[in-house]
């Protein structure tokens, strides 16, 4: 109902016109002040939950380093106890000898390793320096995996074992499925995973 008195002839097109102009604007205000109602008493409800450990998965794609700051943010909003910010690394099978090609003796694949792992370690302590200036407890940790195993599969083991609450991923990482939807490892994710996951879009 419009709150207020209309004296419009209605026999005019031009006052028909403005009239549900000016409507569909009273009821868009009015909708989106709703909304946003409800958005806020959604966040409390979740904040009142007490997500005290929040996981955020990174891989240096641009999505999963947003995906981070909305993290972040969030963990901050609920007061939760500890962050987790991880990388999964894909590694081959045989890194530990186990059927090396010629050239991929474990002396020179551990090289080769230890420097991605030192690499994306550096990325994840930028994140971490983030957080740790607005007081947030957190931890970033590159896990190793083999390549053999999914990065989601990996992601979602490791949450487990650190009873993670909820887990943030961005939609796209750095796959060559570019044109999905929803990323493989965010899909994989949101499949596999024992608690709520945030997908960032």
């Amino acid at each position: 109902m419009i709150p207020f008195e209309l004296d419009i002839d209605f026999s005019n097109n031009s006052y028909k016109f403005l009239f549900k102009y000016y409507y569909f604007v009273y009821r868009l205000i009015k909708d989106t002040a709703a909304a946003e109602d409800l958005t806020a008493n959604d966040d409390n409800k979740i904040a009142q939950n007490h997500l005290k450990k929040i996981l955020v998965g990174i891989d240096r794609s641009e999505k999963s380093l947003e995906a981070a700051d909305y993290a972040i943010n969030f963990a901050k909003k609920c007061e939760s106890e500890l962050l987790l910010i991880v990388n999964i690394l894909p590694i081959e099978p045989w890194y530990h000898g186990e059927f090396p090609y010629e050239w991929g003796k474990p002396e020179v694949l551990e090289e080769v390793y230890e420097k991605e792992k030192q690499e994306m370690q550096n990325v994840l302590n930028k994140i971490k320096d983030k957080a740790d200036k607005l007081n947030l407890n957190s931890k970033a940790d590159v896990v190793m995996t083999p390549r053999t195993t999914n990065p989601s599969i990996a992601l979602v083991i490791y949450s487990e074992k650190n009873n993670v609450d909820l887990i943030v991923v961005g939609t796209r990482g750095r796959t060559g499925f570019k044109k999905m939807l929803l990323g493989s490892v965010a899909r994989g994710v949101v499949t596999y995973a024992h608690c709520p996951v945030l997908v960032i879009k």
